[in-house]
């Protein structure tokens, strides 16, 4: 199965194609492509993004629920178990020093991708 760069290589370049030509068009005079160069440029970002962090259509995708508790202070967390049942160890995942800490409506992908193993 090609990965997510060669499926959307081609895909992409035949976006960024017509949007020229739809900005050729703008700047001939024409301003009903306006709308149809707005949707190109999405659609392009929108690939690309996939392409950058390798998501493809067949990703399993989980919308959070709103949390069972219903008050301001409530809320997920991104643990790790350290490969044990003992949540004294557990650690919660922190990106650039801060704490991740998802909403309700918060995204979480599955693209099938798992870290090798190397032996740490």
């Amino acid at each position: 199965m090609p990965d997510a760069t060669d499926r959307f290589g081609l895909v992409l370049a035949l976006l960024q194609q017509q949007r020229q030509a739809t900005i050729h068009a703008l700047k001939s005079g024409n301003p009903s492509g306006l709308a149809a160069k707005l949707g190109l440029d999405d659609a392009i970002a929108c690939l690309q993004l996939c392409e950058q962090h390798g998501i493809h259509a067949k990703a399993r995708i989980t919308v959070l629920p709103e949390t069972r508790t219903r008050t301001p202070s409530s809320e997920y967390r991104i643990l790790e178990d350290h490969e044990s049942e003992d949540r004294s160890i557990w650690t919660e995942l922190e990106l650039s020093g801060e704490a991740v800490r998802p909403t309700p409506g918060t995204l979480l992908l599955d693209c099938g991708r798992w870290v090798e193993d190397t032996g740490q």
